[in-house]
């Protein structure tokens, strides 16, 4: 008995897969929050923290906490700002760094105090806000008088009763004031390497007729928010296309 022959198989064609818009759309989100992870730690690592342990700056920096400062690189520093600095002719000890307030740039005269306890600069009155309202302004009011170099700071504590600073070395060479060779940087934060709060500059200064705004920076707050949002975009973007993925193989 011969076997009828039968037509041999088609050939077997691929399945060619169709593009997948919501793949692409993870992939997207995926590069998108590692661009912005990238953005944010660039910005994070652009500053450096410093711990305050003492209370001379409260109620400002409370004691035991730490300061995020940027760095001077050259930048101007205002009256107001806070400053990070190398402290050697005010402690005595080499590499010693405080935090302190700017109440005098370079040619201002400063002194304390008028009838109302305020200090004065350049003959204006300051009234100062960031005072440690524990204090009794009589107690704060240490009288000194001095005329800041060109290219130095003088300094207070923002609880006048309870800190070392320029005011007690106005009678030394340099009148007290720290040269801004010394100044690491401008704080402009409270916070942690995973959280920060931006310290709203003062307006004391420009309120009392001076020129030069005290420095406001909120990069990082930004840079920290930048860098979370970046991670859960990523994460998103990742396990979205996973899981696309392994579907589109199924079927």
């Amino acid at each position: 008995m011969i076997e009828p022959d039968f037509p041999a198989p088609p050939p077997v064609t691929p399945v060619r897969r169709r593009f997948s818009p919501l793949l692409a759309v993870f992939l997207v989100v995926l590069v998108a929050g590692v661009g912005l992870a990238g953005f944010g730690l660039v910005t994070v690592l652009g500053y450096r923290t410093i711990a305050v342990p003492g209370g001379s700056m409260r109620p400002t920096i409370p004691p035991g906490s730490s300061a995020i400062y940027r760095l001077r690189d050259g930048e101007e520093v205002h009256r107001g700002d806070l400053v990070v600095f190398e402290a050697d002719q005010l402690t005595e000890q080499p590499g010693v760094r405080l935090a302190k307030r700017v109440i005098a740039v370079g040619g201002d005269t400063v002194e304390c105090c008028d009838a109302q306890q305020r200090i004065e600069v350049n003959g204006k009155p300051v009234t100062e806000p960031y005072l440690d309202p524990a204090v009794a302004p009589e107690r704060g009011a240490l009288r000194f008088k001095a005329t800041v170099p060109a290219g130095a700071v003088f300094v207070a504590g923002d609880t006048r009763d309870n800190s070392n600073d320029s005011r007690m070395y106005t009678d030394q060479p340099g009148g007290g004031a720290v040269p801004l060779s010394k100044v690491d940087g401008v704080i402009v934060a409270e916070g942690s390497l995973f959280w920060a709060k931006t310290l709203k500059p003062t307006t004391a200064f420009t309120d009392a007729g001076l020129s030069g705004a005290a420095t406001e920076d909120s990069g990082p707050v930004t840079g920290r928010l930048a860098f979370a949002g970046g991670v859960l975009l990523f994460l998103i973007g990742f396990a979205g296309a996973i899981v696309t993925a392994a579907r589109r193989r199924r079927t």
